[in-house]
């Protein structure tokens, strides 16, 4: 069956530099399966057309078919070569061209210097945490770097046994294995190992459970306005989420003009989420309505963003945990937190899975099946609670008589 292989140049428009430009990416599609790269060129965003894929600079565009040449001649190279091409490894062959580090500190360098512009900023957060912990565990072997062809299953064995004793949780332990393992499939994919010697390996046991609030807990948040001006903010953005779904990075760069009305009056959000890329659109609360309705700038004709940058994420999330402790609410006040609780209100309230991920901006449903799993164990933990009441009271009866 023939390949499809599409090529895809497109901007984000919320992650501007400060000279206003954004940076023009490159999307790879092979048989459904996609993968990004930065193609090193930036626009303003109001001179890039979507629909052409171009921009209103001729020299940048005359560029940008260079980049497309480039991959289209990768890509045909590795098909000759291996005779089937995925999105990652076209995009690994791409990045490497020229420039092989042989070591794994090096190469975790120029992993995450290749992630930079075309992650999302949490994502790249991540990624920068894992290569510091890396380094450290490296230097506590007294070693300065390793090279790829010296690892074994023991390094990886090492690496887990350094990351438990350092008090890591088992999910953020995977997480750390995982950027081992994918320095590891990148340097299989540049030529310079023949395979990954972790790819046998098992990871952490982590039981899935987001957490969430019951409708009691959101009840108080609602019930509990601040006078402080950081946590007030916190609490509301926090409250938006939970009644929108939105990703924190979203909630951040939500923007006026991504609240549409339709023919019948009622105003939602449509906007791509920037992790997937994938289109939310989402019918607006009535709380998330009064929320909105604070921060909107009624003199205002231009677009701007909804939720004021006056402070940090941590500054946000600090407060956010305070709240949280204020309120007397048991569960840990994240911005995870938030969009799970939507996620798991929503399904208990009898809205349709497939409306729920198509809001929630999944690219699979099969993400938001956990919010299922979660409401049937809820459901389950009911019933038992509510037969062994029925039971204690048929026995109390049977005493009587």
């Amino acid at each position: 069956m023939r390949s499809t292989f599409r090529i895809l140049f497109y901007i984000n428009k919320s992650k501007t530099k400060a000279d206003g430009t954004t940076a023009i990416l490159c999307r790879i599609t092979i048989d459904g399966a996609s993968a990004v790269i930065t193609t090193g060129e930036s626009t303003v965003p109001h001179d890039w057309s979507v629909k052409r894929g171009k921009t209103k600079e001729k020299k940048t565009n005359q560029r940008l078919q260079t980049f497309r040449d480039k991959v289209e001649q990768g890509y045909n190279t590795l098909l000759y070569k291996y005779g089937a091409v995925s999105a990652e490894l076209l995009k690994n062959y791409l990045q490497d061209v020229g420039k092989t580090p042989t070591t794994l500190l090096a190469l975790s360098a120029e992993e995450l210097k290749a992630q930079r512009e075309c992650s999302s900023a949490g994502t790249y957060r991540n990624n920068r945490y894992a290569d510091r912990l890396l380094n450290s565990f490296v230097r506590s072997r007294s070693e300065r770097d390793v090279p790829l062809s010296a690892l074994t299953i023991e390094f990886f064995e090492d690496y887990r046994f350094y990351l438990k004793r350092e008090g890591y949780a088992p999910a953020t332990i995977n997480s750390h294995l995982c950027w081992l393992s994918r320095l590891m499939y990148r340097a299989v994919s540049q030529g310079t190992i023949r395979f990954n010697p972790f790819e046998e390996v098992k990871y952490e046991v982590v039981e899935r459970k987001p957490r969430f609030l019951s409708k009691g807990d959101v009840s108080k948040l609602l019930a509990f306005p601040l006078q402080d001006e950081g946590a007030e903010l916190s609490r509301r953005m926090f409250l938006f989420s939970v009644f929108t779904g939105l990703a924190f990075v979203d909630l951040r760069g939500l923007r006026a003009s991504q609240i549409e009305t339709n023919s019948e009056g009622k105003r939602y959000i449509r906007k791509a989420r920037q992790k997937t890329e994938v289109e939310s659109l989402i019918l607006l609360h009535p709380i998330a309505e009064q929320i909105l309705a604070l921060y909107t700038k009624e003199q205002s004709r231009g677009d701007y963003k909804i939720f004021p940058d006056t402070m940090s994420d941590w500054k946000l999330l600090r407060h956010l945990k305070a709240v949280g402790l204020a309120c007397g609410i048991r569960t840990p006040l994240t911005w995870h937190c938030a969009r799970h609780s939507f996620g798991t209100l929503t399904l208990e309230a009898g809205v349709p899975i497939e409306s729920i991920a198509k809001m929630m901006g999944h690219s699979s449903i099969a993400s938001t099946q956990i919010y299922a799993q979660v409401t049937d164990q809820k459901i389950a933990k009911d019933m038992d609670r509510l037969t062994k009441k029925q039971l204690s009271k048929t026995s109390s009866f049977s005493q009587e008589r």
